[in-house]
């Protein structure tokens, strides 16, 4: 049994006609071209094999490959890793959150002890979202340093 395989130019043309591209199939033939060269990054690489001169594709690696680029293109590509987790601590598409972060609404700030070791630490509650963060009195007295000379240094510069 033989495996169908598409060349670059039946491809290009698969995903033209796929894809609504002002470019056509001229423009798909050479993202196929750069997508198979090892010093580009593509967002997407498309598997290929190599027969006699030329490459070849699986015509189910050029769809997968056309499904990703219309998730792309419409702006419902799932990030996932360190880019989910980016746009999640922003909260960007979220109720509070912008390019430049979230708005910090703490709603309590209390002394707590640790009962399995007598420490005392900090408890800080945020809402929108609900977050509980522990402090260790030393990070806390860090921390309101820090606040303190940034919000100064940031007087300084308004005047």
């Amino acid at each position: 049994m033989t495996e169908e395989l598409l060349s670059t130019q039946a491809a290009a043309e698969l995903i033209a006609a796929e894809i609504d591209e002002s470019g056509g199939t001229a423009y798909w033939s050479r993202v196929l071209t750069n997508n198979r060269r090892e010093d580009r990054n593509p967002p997407h690489r498309v598997a290929f094999q190599r027969l006699g001169g030329g490459a070849f594709y699986r015509p189910e690696d050029v769809a997968a490959f056309v499904e990703f680029e219309k998730s792309r293109r419409l702006g419902v590509l799932k990030l996932s890793g360190r880019a989910a987790e980016a746009v999640r601590a922003f909260g960007i598409g979220e109720k509070g959150g912008s390019a430049t972060g979230r708005k910090l609404n703490v709603s309590a700030l209390t002394l707590q002890l640790d009962q399995a070791t007598g420490a005392h630490f900090v408890q800080l509650v945020t809402n929108d979202p609900l977050m509980v963060y522990r402090l260790e009195l030393s990070e806390a007295r860090a921390l309101a340093k820090e606040l303190a000379d940034t919000a100064q240094a940031g007087q300084r510069g308004a005047q």
